[in-house]
């Protein structure tokens, strides 16, 4: 529950009225109330010995007999006749008024006219605005006639006659511009028209009895928009409310409360009143009259000849109903309101409920400037002026005291939203404060556009009843909560008079304090007044307007936030003022109350939704299937999807995680108001990325749990084995791909169909920036199967787009770096940049090892020898002088020593050379590259027996302090790569990708929420301009040349003929599947006189072996072309027939096409002075549309491969380039189209492995030429 402010935030501000009204006491203390005043003349009876006599003797008769009525404002018109018809009724009258002569002389016209018996009519001259007076004046009644029966609250004035505007609060002020004077200021009217009955009712309640009837009179004016009156209608209208809550405070007693509601009383003063209304709205005479004689619904008969006309009711009307009230006939009623007025139509109150949330989608403060006018609510103002300044508006910030402005400076932080907001002094009973908080406004020409005005105090300070309430209370609340609202709505009205806003008209929103917790007396109380002010603010407004004295009217609500307790009632309430002041709404109704309860009116449990706002029914009626939906971006992704109106299927691996994601939506999406929350998020544990047969269940179970699915958001996936291509398992390359890539294939094909039945549907694949994008592939070192299986999905995205559409769009995203859990690290798992830290440093001492170990080899030195050196596992041992060392190794020994003693770090990184893992990684090269193919196992056993007996180190091995410092090296890199500095959040990506999937225009695309990632990037297709330099084919004659593949025979015979021909190799290898490929390449070379210089190896499904046997027999190569082992699928995705390319299909091409290009080039980077190039599939003349797009998924994705091991290849000894060749042209347009065209590719191709597979003569010089020559793809 949202508690109300405490007294401590702001000192009372003291009215300006009487010194002792000071405000708040000293905490637990009552206030003081003021020094007593006398009252000016006793209580005095009619003089007995004057004419006529009377019979004491008769007791009196009637309605009232015996009854004490004590009346109040008696010598005046209404009140005489009042008090006539109550001694005509039988009742001893006390007659009350200020002016002792014009009450004696009402007493006696009284006397004379009624005949009554002088000790039933008596007067008591006081001031009834003065309580001390008043409760003198009760005693003597009590003390004279021993009781109080009735109460006529009848006194009252007419208040000053001035528009809200020229409204007076100092004596100063009084004087009209026609050179008359007002007879009161705002403040002497309030205490005239409220404080006067308030006071008579304090001082009697004590002594009435039950049966006991308080009348009040108040008017109907105070209900409707009274031109140039609000000083006096404003106060009458709080006595409304006052009164009616007043029954309920004194019934419980047995005391009765009514109200009294005259009309226009027929008189020559009404006539008076309305003829200076008239002139004062500028209105043709007897236009005021006519619109109150408008509002009738009873002509009378009060003609001679007994016609009904429309006329005004007459004050014996409004005697007679207060003598019903005061009667034991009205016994049985209590907080009534009672209309003398012919049956005028006005509402007793103009109000409203909200029912709806304040939606903030469409509301734009920008530019803007607003005043928060309040008093001592600091904690409540901030709220609501953060919410104008979170809509882009300038918030002038008014508080009661100087306390208050330096509590709200400490509260306001260094951001662009409280930056927008200013805290000056405004106390509204001081009028200097408010003109100068505002006079800058005016001055600048930019004048506020709209305000809002709390009360001078917060719900802690006034809470006692209205009987009970002490004298500093009733002033403090006429005068700073009354008259300070009239004098803020005088400066508003002055400073929109003289600066109205230019952007659109001005905007008062006036505002409750929450419910004080003991009935919000008070505060309805100022409620009725503020309601009674804005409806004549308004009215004068628009005349002006009409009239041409201001360029634009002024509109006014109410909004009433007392009626809730719930946490939520401050944002609610501000979130519609705001909606009020920048949107062009006029609600008629002036006030607006929250509603009991906000989740039971509106729906939802949240007032705002900040961001959600806008989310909110952007995806309503959908239903998606989310896999990876526990965490991450998925969850999020999933998150919003709900809260823009989806319903969800998350699926994940574990139980526990989804369920923790599943009540955090669930939560969300009730506080939104979805209608059965709990039902529209399902989970589905179990689901493996891995296991292709979990994910089909998993869409299966979406649709029978939701009967469709619209979007299905490919998220899942694996981070990679985070190893170089080099140390990478073929298992673990096709773990990562499997999960990553041919998952994301298998339930594309398992919801395309279902989507086309059902009309549409949306695909997203999660992909990442290291994935590249159309054209360009990025390289990420030690993630080459990551960034494969990423590519690979944005490849999807892009060729199956045509085979999805019309009914359904494919999309994918390509996030960079994003914080959250993985960047940070969970659970006691590193975090991403930790990790790379790590691995990046353990790398580098592999690939010295490595480095010093091949050098070592180049020299001379045997396996062996390099073996037993690095057997101790000991730097120092290495450098020790004379033995078997090879140099190459010496010298890093002696290396690691130095920088070991310089770093003094507490790590075993110098002391030892290497770990475990450094050590299984240093062997796997050696064996992969062909180091030990001269021992009868390819050196498995003694390489195994080495491991076994190798020192392990402790750890840390590599110090904690470098790891850390080269995490930072590559977190400053990211952000200085990133153009807003900043990486985006796993939130930050779903909100995009949730708003990106809304579009209904696009597919086929990648979206990058990035952060505006750039790096060095290869541009990987490119036309074949040129041929190899004669220098660079001279540098292939003699050497081997390995061709490698099987169903492309046309292009291996051609590029195997130019290479005998031309480059003059001296053996080239043939490596196929099958001998049938084999012989079918001899054939097309047949005639050629080389042809003996060529041998083949029929490998099956063994690369590798094969590799390793055309090493053995026929010696390292210079360069090596690997192309497909298998051709492309004819068709793609599954139809209603069941044919196409279903998941094991589309593995078997991602095992041909990527994963056999990944098994050559993990041996061949290990090689000294080779050149390996990578040839993408080829379709055949008029391929089909499906052939077509799987023959550049292929090369879009190998791409992301050939980048990755380029940049790798740098930073191995062997320095290896590596090159794609390009098959497939991008437009299928441009692919040959008859024999004579294929035949000038099979030419182009040709030379376009030798031109990428030649050495450069100056490579080993030019590091330039060198890293621009690797990475590259060239299509032909």
């Amino acid at each position: 529950m949202h508690a109300p402010d405490e007294p401590t935030a702001v000192p009372t501000t003291a009215p300006a009225r009487t010194p002792d009204h000071a405000g708040a006491p000293p905490e637990g203390a009552r206030p003081t109330p003021p020094a007593v005043a006398p009252p000016t003349g006793a209580l005095r009876a009619a003089d007995e010995t004057l004419e006529p006599r009377f019979d004491r003797r008769r007791a009196p008769r009637g309605r009232l007999a015996g009854k004490v009525a004590l009346v109040t404002g008696a010598a005046g018109n209404i009140g005489e006749v009042i008090c006539r018809r109550y001694l005509e009724e039988g009742a001893t009258v006390v007659m009350i008024g200020r002016d002792a002569a014009k009450l004696d002389r009402a007493r006696e016209r009284l006397r004379r006219e009624t005949r009554a018996a002088p000790g039933r009519i008596t007067t008591a001259a006081m001031d009834a605005g003065e309580p001390a007076q008043v409760r003198q004046g009760v005693e003597q009644v009590i003390a004279r006639h021993g009781r109080i029966d009735v109460v006529v609250n009848n006194a009252g004035s007419a208040g000053p006659k001035r528009r809200i505007a020229e409204l007076p609060f100092t004596r100063d002020e009084l004087p009209n511009a026609d050179g008359t004077a007002e007879g009161e200021t705002v403040q002497d009217a309030a205490r005239n028209l409220l404080g006067l009955a308030w006071n008579v009712v304090r001082a009697a309640a004590p002594h009435l009895r039950p049966g006991a009837s308080v009348v009040n009179v108040s008017t109907i004016f105070s209900r409707t928009h009274y031109f140039g009156r609000a000083a006096y209608v404003v106060p009458k209208a709080a006595l409304n409310a006052w009164s009616r809550l007043l029954a309920a405070e004194l019934g419980a007693r047995g005391v009765r409360v009514n109200t009294v509601f005259p009309g226009p009383i027929a008189s020559e003063r009404i006539r008076t009143v309305f003829a200076a209304m008239d002139r004062l709205r500028a209105a043709p005479d007897g236009t005021t009259a006519a619109d109150y004689l408008g509002l009738m619904t009873l002509d009378r008969a009060s003609s001679p000849d007994g016609r009904a006309e429309r006329t005004f009711p007459t004050p014996a009307d409004v005697a007679n109903t207060i003598v019903f009230l005061g009667a034991d006939e009205s016994a049985a009623i209590n907080g009534h309101a009672f209309e003398v007025t012919h049956g005028m139509q006005v509402r007793q109150e103009s109000r409203s409920t909200w029912v709806s949330r304040p939606e903030l989608r469409t509301v734009d403060g920008t530019g803007a400037r607003v005043l928060i006018a309040a008093g001592d609510q600091v904690s409540d103002a901030l709220a609501i002026a953060r919410i104008q300044a979170d809509l882009g508006a300038h918030v002038l910030l008014g508080l009661g005291s100087e306390e208050g402005i330096r509590a709200a400076a400490a509260a306001l932080h260094d951001g662009p939203r409280d930056r927008r907001i200013t805290p000056v002094l405004f106390d509204r009973t001081r009028v200097e404060t408010m003109r100068s908080a505002l006079a800058p406004l005016a001055a600048d020409g930019r004048s506020l556009h709209g305000a809002v005005v709390l009360p001078a105090f917060g719900a802690w300070r006034f809470r006692d009843a209205f009987s009970e309430a002490t004298d500093v209370d009733v002033s403090t609340f006429l005068d700073a909560e009354l008259c300070g609202a009239l004098a803020v709505a005088r400066e508003l009205t002055r400073l929109w008079k003289a600066a109205p806003p230019r952007e659109a008209p001005p905007r008062v929103v006036f505002m409750s304090n929450g419910d004080d917790g003991a009935g919000n007396r008070f505060a309805d109380v100022l409620r009725a007044a503020t309601e009674e002010l804005i409806r004549v603010w308004r009215d004068e407004s628009e005349s002006d307007r009409r009239a041409g004295l201001r360029e634009a009217a002024e509109w006014g609500n109410q909004i009433v936030r007392w009626t809730n307790a719930e946490h939520e009632e401050v944002p609610f309430a501000a979130g519609q003022a705001a909606r009020l002041l920048y949107t062009r709404r006029r609600v008629r109704q002036v006030n607006l109350y929250l509603p009991l309860s906000i989740p039971e009116a509106t729906g939802a449990r949240r007032a705002q939704f900040g961001w959600m706002e806008h989310l909110t029914g952007l995806h309503a009626g959908k239903v998606a299937l989310v896999t990876g939906g526990s965490a991450g971006i998925g969850g999020q992704i999933a998150r919003l999807l709900a809260i823009a109106g989806a319903r969800v299927m998350l699926v994940a691996r574990r139980e526990s995680e989804l369920a923790t994601m599943r009540g955090q939506i669930v939560q969300e999406i009730e506080e939104l108001g979805y209608f059965g929350a709990h039902d529209r998020v399902q989970t589905l544990a179990g689901v493996d990325v891995g296991d292709l047969g979990s994910l089909e269940r998993a869409f299966d179970a979406a649709v029978a749990r939701f009967g469709r699915v619209d979007y299905l958001v490919n998220n899942a996936g694996v981070a990679g084995a985070e190893e170089m291509v080099v140390d990478m398992s073929v298992e673990d390359w096709r773990y990562t791909l499997d999960a990553n890539l041919v998952s994301n294939y298998a339930l594309i094909a398992r919801a395309v169909p279902v989507m086309k039945r059902q009309g549409s549907g949306y695909i997203l694949n999660v992909s990442s920036y290291f994935g590249g994008e159309k054209w360009v592939a990025v390289p990420y070192p030690n993630r080459a199967d990551y960034a494969v299986s990423k590519a690979g999905q944005r490849a999807l995205t892009e060729n199956l787009a045509r085979f999805a559409g019309p009914e359904v769009q494919i999309n994918a995203i390509a996030p960079g770096p994003v914080d959250g859990d993985r960047l940070r690290g969970t659970g006691g798992r590193p975090g991403l940049f930790e990790r790379r830290g790590r691995l990046i440093l353990e790398n580098k001492r592999l690939n010295q090892l490595y480095a010093a170990t091949i050098e070592a080899l180049r020299e001379g030195a045997s396996v062996s020898a390099v073996l037993d050196a690095l057997a101790p596992n000991d730097p120092a041992t290495l450098r020790l002088p004379g033995g078997d060392t090879p140099e190459p190794l010496r010298a890093l020994g002696e290396r690691l020593v130095r920088e070991g003693v310089a770093s003094g770090a507490d790590a075993t990184c110098w002391a030892h050379l290497m770990t475990p893992s450094i050590a299984r990684k240093l062997a796997g090269r050696l064996q992969r590259r062909g180091s030990l193919l001269d021992e009868p196992d390819g050196g498995a056993q003694r390489l195994s027996a080495w491991l076994a007996a190798l020192p392990e180190p402790a750890e840390p091995f590599v110090p904690r302090e470098e790891i850390a410092r080269e995490a930072r090296k590559i977190g400053e890199g990211v952000l200085g790569m990133l153009h807003l500095h900043r990486m985006p959040s796993e939130f930050d990506v779903a909100l995009a990708t949730v708003y990106f999937m809304a579009d209904r225009a696009v597919s086929g695309e990648t979206f990058q929420p990035s952060g505006g990632l750039q790096q060095e990037r290869s541009i990987t297709e490119r036309e074949l301009f040129g041929r190899a330099k004669p220098e660079r084919i001279l540098k292939m004659h003699g050497r081997t040349v390995w061709l490698i593949g099987e169903h492309l025979v046309p292009h291996l015979a051609r590029a195997a003929r130019h290479f005998l021909e031309t480059c003059q190799v001296g053996r080239l290898v043939l490596l196929t599947r099958t001998a049938a490929s084999a012989a079918a390449v001899r054939a097309l070379l047949d005639g050629v006189p080389e042809l003996e210089r060529v041998t083949s190896y029929v490998v099956g499904d063994d690369v590798e072996g094969g590799m390793d046997l055309a090493l053995a027999h026929d010696g390292a190569p210079t360069s090596v072309v690997s192309t497909p082992f298998a051709p492309l699928p004819a068709e793609v995705l599954v139809g209603e027939d069941g044919a196409g390319l279903d998941a094991a299909g589309f593995r078997a091409l991602v095992e041909s096409n990527l994963t056999h290009h990944f098994r050559v080039a993990r041996k061949v980077a290990l090689m000294d002075d080779v050149r390996l190039v990578l040839v993408s599939p080829d379709v055949p003349l008029h391929p089909t549309h499906a052939e077509f797009a799987l023959a550049n998924f292929v090369k879009t994705t190998l791409h992301a491969f050939t980048a990755t091991l380029g940049v790798e290849a740098e930073r191995l000894v062997h320095h290896v380039p590596v090159n794609q060749v390009n098959l497939t042209r991008r437009v299928r347009s441009e692919e040959p189209r008859d024999p004579t065209e294929l035949a000038e590719e099979l030419d182009r191709f040709a030379h376009a492995v030798v031109l990428a597979g030649a050495p450069l003569p100056d490579a080993d010089l030019s590091r330039y030429r060198s890293r621009i020559y690797r990475g590259l793809a060239i299509t032909v």
